[in-house]
């Protein structure tokens, strides 16, 4: 029995140190909370704001550059860009002369036959010569030097011939004569030497030459018919309706 209390009495000696600790600990864990609470943290020192720059007040002259460098007013551009003068169109020649023929004989220049124009008067002209505009500078068998405006143009004479087709005199149609009324068509005895000719099938017969029966004129039943064509009178005989 005496061990046993002495057992229970150390357990609540050990007990009661274990509670003291316990105690000791949390009242310094309390302790050191207030004081962080009352202490607080340290004020850190922060560096002040840079003032800011200062501002220039705004002048229309501040933006020149802005405006020189846009690229949809090219007019506020100082620097006036001048277009380079246009080119003078180059003065188009004249009409070359016609050509009508080369003369060339031993111991004589050249002579060439020329026109200023189709159907103008024809002269023989030698190297140095001027017809209209032109300057003739040589001329042989086949080529021709021409100058004009300080340029030389060299041509083939087959190139100035005149090819102008000449158009035919035509004669004046004749005057329509006032001709009696042919008589009415009647028939021909079987005789006559105007009449149906060879036989052109599909019931129709030819002409005779020298037939001069009018149209219409019926023979043993056929009726001589005469129709105008480009190339001149045809005419046949057919079956009479």
């Amino acid at each position: 029995m005496s061990k046993l209390r002495l057992l229970d009495l150390a357990l609540l000696v050990l007990a009661g140190l274990l509670g003291w600790q316990v105690r000791r600990e949390w009242l310094d864990s309390h302790a050191r909370e207030q004081a962080l609470l009352r202490g607080g943290l340290p004020a850190s020192k922060v560096p002040g704001m840079a003032p800011l720059e200062k501002v220039e007040p705004l002048t229309a002259a501040s933006y020149l550059e802005i405006a020189m460098k846009n690229l949809f007013s090219q007019d506020r551009n100082p620097n006036v860009v001048v277009d380079p003068p246009k080119p003078v169109p180059e003065k188009p020649p004249p009409p070359l002369p016609v050509a009508h023929g080369v003369m060339l004989w031993d111991g004589f220049p050249p002579t060439i036959v020329l026109s200023e124009k189709s159907g103008g008067p024809q002269k023989g002209y030698h190297a140095g010569d001027s017809i209209g505009e032109w300057k003739l500078v040589s001329v042989d068998n086949s080529f021709v030097d021409l100058e004009w405006d300080g340029k030389e143009f060299k041509k083939r004479i087959d190139e100035l011939i005149d090819r102008t087709p000449i158009a035919a005199a035509t004669p004046p149609p004749p005057t329509a004569s006032k001709t009696p009324a042919e008589p009415a068509a009647k028939p021909l005895s079987s005789g006559s030497q105007s009449g149906p000719g060879v036989d052109l099938g599909a019931n129709q017969r030819g002409c005779l030459p020298g037939d001069s029966a009018p149209d219409g004129t019926v023979v043993d039943g056929m009726k001589k018919v005469v129709s105008q064509t480009p190339f001149g009178a045809s005419c046949h005989w057919e079956q009479s309706k």
